[in-house]
């Protein structure tokens, strides 16, 4: 694939004004998160970045951001909005041992080509944080999400669980604090109710009615707003 047509689809994406703020209130709610875990100053890397919604958070949190980007047409984005930007493929993940707070990857690991690749790219996280440092990543359900999993990005390879991510983590070293599920910002019964409305948007048939009512883009709208992540809080042990 050429890298300057690297997922173009997604760069040319236009958030509406109600994508704009739901995105921003997930970006402000996992920032918290990770501030639960640990607190700037220090040196944060996100690896996959899209358009710096997440960056622009922490740089005006006080953390020293840098992103890992592979489009070039992502990368002329982040430039353009003032961040430190390296253009590298994951994994490997560019960078010294032992040199970070915080290695955020959110909905990056799907993308891994398969199991040897994903134990490549923990490793690397790993490598690169210090004593204490968190490894905070964000993955689909696909326990729920099923095929959809497969439909909302055709670059999805690796499918991630919650028990297949505590096994790999565990195997990679860290120590798992924190797993929440969550549906935008919802958890809790909150998520529970969408997750049960969610099952509305997949009844069979559904996608039949929808082609034949010219409906498609807005089912598969609806059953994004209704995809369900795991959010993993990962820390490399101190001694």
């Amino acid at each position: 694939m050429a890298e300057d047509t690297f997922y173009k689809s997604f760069s040319e994406k236009q958030l509406t004004g109600y994508g704009a703020g739901r995105r921003s209130r997930i970006e402000r709610s996992r920032l918290g998160l990770l501030h639960g875990a640990i607190q700037p100053p220090g040196r944060f890397v996100e690896i996959g970045p899209g358009h710096g919604t997440l960056g622009e958070l922490a740089v005006a949190a006080g953390w020293d951001y840098t992103a890992i980007e592979a489009s070039d047409l992502l990368i002329d984005v982040l430039t353009k909005k003032g961040f430190r930007v390296v253009k590298a493929f994951t994994p490997p993940i560019p960078g010294d041992d032992n040199s970070l707070d915080v290695v955020y990857a959110d909905q990056v690991m799907e993308h891994m080509s398969g199991i040897d690749a994903a134990r490549a790219f923990t490793a690397d996280a790993l490598r690169l944080l210090r004593p204490g440092g968190v490894f905070f990543v964000v993955v689909p359900d696909y326990l729920k999400e099923r095929t959809f999993f497969w439909d909302v990005d055709y670059t999805h390879n690796f499918v991630t669980t919650e028990r297949r991510m505590t096994q790999l983590f565990n195997d990679g070293g860290f120590v798992i604090e924190r797993v929440v599920r969550s549906i935008g910002v919802a958890t809790g019964l909150r998520r529970d109710a969408l997750a049960a409305a969610a099952v509305l948007a997949n009844v069979p048939g559904l996608n039949t009615f929808s082609r034949w009512t010219g409906t498609e883009d807005l089912l598969f709208k609806v059953r994004k707003n209704l995809f369900e992540t795991l959010t993993f809080v990962a820390r490399k042990p101190r001694t």
